[in-house]
């Protein structure tokens, strides 16, 4: 069950409705933060109340954490295993996002909190990757750089950084559009544009990535696409130069202005 994250909280997770989808059939809570397609960096407060929903169900937490470096302004990440006291919990991450080594296809998965309870569980995973998976022996050499090496991205996050800039052309872009809405991302590399309801009567997402890519050939995801139940946004990556997405997004508006009614 996907448990939402909704536009008028900011993305962040509803914890409400969260907690009533847990049936006695659920096992475990997944956890995407910094959030892909949305940007959304979680509070604290928000991840210590999940944290707390699942240990109290005995579920198992899964926190994808590929983003943790890349936050932007203000923007806090909170790492979750000190939250962790009572269930077993397991952290994704890789080289491809904050190392930007997407071509190493390197990833990994680390579990702390109540191990010992979980041997069997542990010793399945170990055995089930051993006969399914392929060491990429030359790509793991990168991870002890890539962990203790000079953290490059720092630079890229920073004002005058190349994606915090990049980022400030996708918040000018949307400010700049008469039918568009944002919720500034906090960190990632996406931002979740909406659309205005009332001034594109009909709009929908896919139509218009559709529509964008034939025509513009500019590729945007389709939010609908990542199991939200509205079709007024899209996703786009903050990761090309700021002129280019300054570019875009002057094709996008003629899209946009050519689907009003």
């Amino acid at each position: 069950m996907h448990y939402p994250c909704p536009p008028d909280k900011r993305f962040q997770p509803d914890l409400d409705a969260l907690a009533s989808l847990i049936t006695s059939r659920t096992r475990a809570i997944a956890i995407i933060n910094p959030n892909n397609p949305t940007g959304a960096v979680y509070s604290r407060e928000v991840l210590e109340a999940m944290v707390a929903l699942a240990e109290h169900h005995d579920l198992v937490v899964f926190s994808d954490e590929i983003y943790d470096g890349m936050v932007y302004d203000d923007s806090y990440f909170v790492p979750i295993p000190p939250l962790v006291k009572s269930t077993l919990f397991g952290t994704f991450s890789g080289l491809s996002k904050v190392y930007r080594a997407c071509g190493f296809r390197v990833g990994w998965v680390a579990f702390s909190g109540t191990n010992e309870l979980a041997k069997d569980y542990l010793h399945g995973l170990d055995l089930l990757a051993s006969l399914r998976l392929c060491s990429n022996v030359p790509g793991q050499w990168g991870v002890q750089t890539a962990l203790g090496g000079y953290q490059s991205l720092k630079k890229l996050i920073r004002p005058g950084g190349r994606l915090y800039e990049s980022r400030q052309a996708v918040i000018r872009g949307v400010e700049a559009s008469d039918y568009l809405s944002l919720v500034a991302p906090g960190g990632s590399m996406y931002a979740f544009v909406g659309a205005d309801a009332d001034k594109l009567p009909g709009f929908d997402d896919q139509d218009f990535a559709m529509e964008l890519l034939e025509t513009q050939h500019v590729l945007v995801a389709p939010g609908s696409s990542f199991n939200v139940d509205y079709r007024n946004y899209f996703r786009i990556t903050i990761l090309p130069e700021a002129q280019v997405i300054d570019d875009v997004f002057q094709r996008m508006e003629k899209v946009l202005k050519g689907t009003r009614r």
